[in-house]
């Protein structure tokens, strides 16, 4: 976590000319919780600018399903590259490689021998929008989360199939 803080304070003091997307995620995984958070996207302006972005995620399931209830919560760290086809054109659609760290907190010592923490590796497809007069960008998609350890051994929380609506605003 503190890595990736470095990084997003290195990268917003680098702003001028530079492509910086900050908002909000919702996201639901298929049977299992919602989860919702922030996401920010930074887009380089001597490489590929508007079309190529690094990004950062961090959802919870505290800011969702977890709210209030007796859900397990449970949080994920992402990283991701992102890149948009038709950039030119405000209706869009995009591929996405998220990386990250998952965490699900049982709380009760009953469950500590149960997996909570997994690695995240998860293709992502998805339709953007761009609005041309308005610093708004919305992007829908759907992602699946790769299973690289033995059956059991994941946290069963961890879903493979997800949806999500990120709406971004952006700073030029």
């Amino acid at each position: 976590m503190k890595f990736m803080f470095s990084i997003l304070i290195l990268v917003g003091n680098s702003l001028y000319g530079q492509n910086l997307n900050v908002g909000i995620r919702v996201q639901k995984t298929n049977g299992m919780y919602w989860e919702n958070g922030i996401s920010a996207q930074y887009s380089f302006a001597n490489f590929k600018p508007g079309q190529f972005h690094v990004g950062f995620d961090f959802i919870t399931s505290r800011l969702g399903t977890a709210f209030n209830s007796n859900a397990i919560k449970q949080e994920s760290y992402i990283a991701s590259v992102l890149w948009y086809f038709r950039k030119e054109k405000s209706f869009r659609y995009y591929a996405k490689l998220n990386t990250g760290f998952f965490h699900a907190n049982l709380e009760e010592d009953i469950f500590k021998e149960l997996p909570h923490n997994a690695f995240l590796l998860s293709p992502e497809i998805g339709l953007s929008y761009d609005f041309k007069n308005l610093p708004l960008v919305i992007n829908l998609g759907s992602g699946y989360n790769v299973n690289m350890v033995p059956e059991g051994k994941s946290p069963g929380t961890l879903q493979p199939l997800f949806y999500n609506l990120t709406i971004y605003y952006k700073f030029y």
